[in-house]
């Protein structure tokens, strides 16, 4: 899981420094938005704030993860799932393992956003350079459509720890219940 944490990070500082690095190379027009064939559909005028907009967006969302994930084994009830309301019930030693799995979840939703956006990124530099991103531009689109099956799962697997530690819970309180 250690990988887990490192990763967002590092897709975050590639995200930026291959932003800057390729800004100087960019043509005066940039494309605004990509259709699914391939073609720019809008321009923008080149400027640091038009093609640093969506690193910017990476850098915030990743802060704001960061934040929620600092507060989280404090605050368990910021993390919004089915099984909340039994989480919050657990005391806090049998909280703790699935807590780890909440933060597990929080870095993998961060390195699919920060994927997703580093795609996104490459697509217009791309496309500004003259090529046409048909493909690339479906890819990312399948990613995001698949991301939400996935997410799910994981988010299962938190699910099935609460109903565990509450089924050990509701067994020490009432021993003979069994």
């Amino acid at each position: 899981m250690r990988i887990a944490r490192v990763l967002p990070w590092l897709l975050l500082a590639g995200l930026v420094v291959l932003s800057a690095a390729v800004y100087p190379s960019l043509p005066d027009t940039l494309p605004r938005s990509v259709g699914f064939d391939g073609h720019v559909t809008h321009t923008m005028a080149k400027s640091p704030w038009t093609w640093g907009l969506l690193p910017m967006i990476a850098v915030f969302t990743q802060l704001l993860m960061e934040g929620i994930r600092r507060a989280l084994p404090r605050k368990p009830d910021l993390f919004n799932f089915p099984g909340k309301d039994d989480l919050l019930k657990l005391p806090p030693e049998l909280r703790a393992p699935i807590i780890v799995t909440m933060l597990w979840f929080m870095d993998i939703v961060a390195c699919l956003t920060l994927v997703v956006l580093l795609a996104v990124q490459l697509i217009m530099w791309y496309a500004a350079r003259g090529g046409r991103s048909g493909l690339a531009s479906i890819v990312v689109m399948m990613v995001c459509v698949l991301m939400t099956p996935l997410l799910f799962l994981l988010l299962q697997r938190v699910t099935n720890q609460v109903d565990a530690a509450k089924r050990v819970w509701e067994s020490r309180r009432n021993p003979l219940a069994r």
